[in-house]
């Protein structure tokens, strides 16, 4: 075998993971970051509803700065877990958890609301395509 062959082999395996890149803008359009995501993921739901559970549970400490930054770790943690990629870094470099907004809503209510909507699109996009493409292989047999 010649170099140049053994030089451009490769051992990537390259697959489609369903990733997807998302702005994160504020209502004025500014780009505030990106992160990527996989919003189709069939274990996206368990992990959403463990996430819910857990925010739901949640009991804010007293407001003493250790427990509080004990509690925003955890918090930011929780929403590494539901999208596979660090939190801290996507939304929670733009605004700390606990940040009250206008609505009176925490910043990480907002964050995590967000999330569920693009979950709940992609997995309806998602599916709607899996029908279509499973409809056209199956329609010869309902003859």
């Amino acid at each position: 075998m010649s170099d140049k062959y053994i030089k451009n082999q490769s051992n990537d395996i390259v697959i489609d993971d369903g990733s997807k890149v998302y702005n994160i803008k504020n209502k004025q359009g500014k780009m505030l970051g990106r992160f990527e995501f996989r919003p189709s993921d069939t274990n996206i739901v368990k992990r959403y509803e463990e996430v819910v559970d857990f925010f739901n549970s949640f009991k804010l400490p007293e407001d003493t700065n250790e427990s509080m930054e004990t509690a925003e770790k955890e918090l930011t943690e929780k929403m590494s877990y539901l999208i596979g990629a660090d939190a801290d870094e996507s939304f929670f470099s733009i605004m700390g958890p606990f940040s009250a907004l206008a609505s009176g809503e925490l910043f990480i209510e907002n964050v995590l609301g967000a999330i569920a909507n693009v979950i709940e699109r992609e997995m309806s996009v998602r599916t709607k395509r899996v029908q279509r493409r499973m409809n056209k292989y199956v329609a010869k047999y309902h003859k």
